[in-house]
């Protein structure tokens, strides 16, 4: 089984391919996780390493933007201990490959800043899942993440160092938690995703969510991609084709001269 993948349906919206450092599960414990509902009894709460034997080989065919990662959180506490993904960017930065990352993990992604700083050009994103404003919503929905404030301070942090930012609003279990941290997060974040939530039943008005969340976005000039699932509910001609094409917040591909 390869290390880097081309994530299928939804998954593909994030980027066009991926690598999970981490398996078998997540200290995180968020309520609304997929891997739980995918995984069910095989997916815990102590995360293991992957071995990365090979990620230099297929890192050198990975010709598009790499995501650490769908399954697990590639700055789960585990990461203090083990350290693969900081093994994992260095293989990466080896091959010349671009590279998102996504976390829930607050300031542990900013063990790796000297890393983020020594990578080329715009050759890599640092992202956090934003959920909740609300650290009392979040501590009940995702109790093992770092809170709002944390990972908006992890953002902050990074922007001001020169490392390109970018934010997942997804799930939206609330849609005033999700505009209030959009809403604070805007000063340090560059581009943002958003989607809405799924698999759960819920009486959202869907389209005022989607028109409001855009507004703020654009008010402060930021890049947005809108998930294929939140499109929907858009008035008609209400995105551009940039905010409609899943491709338009990835990195450009390889630098490595040569290529």
């Amino acid at each position: 089984m390869p290390l880097i993948y081309e994530p299928k349906g939804k998954a593909r919206e994030y980027s066009p391919l991926a690598l999970n450092v981490y398996t078998g599960g997540c200290e995180h414990q968020c309520s609304y996780c997929f891997c739980r509902r995918i995984f069910g009894k095989n997916w815990g709460t102590t995360p293991k390493p992957r071995d990365l034997t090979g990620l230099a080989r297929e890192a050198a065919k990975a010709d598009k933007q790499i995501l650490l990662s769908f399954v697990g959180d590639p700055y789960c506490p585990a990461e203090r201990v083990h350290r693969n993904t900081r093994k994992a960017l260095g293989i990466l930065r080896q091959a010349g490959c671009s590279v998102a990352i996504l976390t829930k993990g607050g300031l542990r992604c900013l063990d790796d800043l000297d890393t983020f700083q020594a990578r080329p050009g715009q050759r890599i994103k640092v992202g956090a899942t934003l959920t909740f404003s609300s650290e009392a919503r979040s501590r009940e929905m995702e109790p093992g993440a770092a809170p709002p404030a944390e990972r908006i301070e992890a953002l902050a942090t990074l922007y001001a160092a020169g490392v390109r930012t970018w934010a997942s609003i997804e799930p939206v279990i609330d849609p005033d938690e999700s505009l209030s941290v959009i809403e604070r997060s805007l000063p340090y974040v560059v581009a943002y995703k958003i989607g809405k939530l799924n698999h759960i039943a819920s009486d959202i008005d869907w389209s005022a969510f989607c028109r409001q969340a855009v507004d703020l976005v654009r008010s402060a000039g930021r890049q947005l991609y809108v998930k294929a699932d939140l499109r929907k509910f858009a008035p008609p001609g209400y995105l551009t084709a940039a905010e409609c094409d899943q491709d338009t917040l990835s990195l450009p591909g390889w630098t490595k001269v040569g290529r």
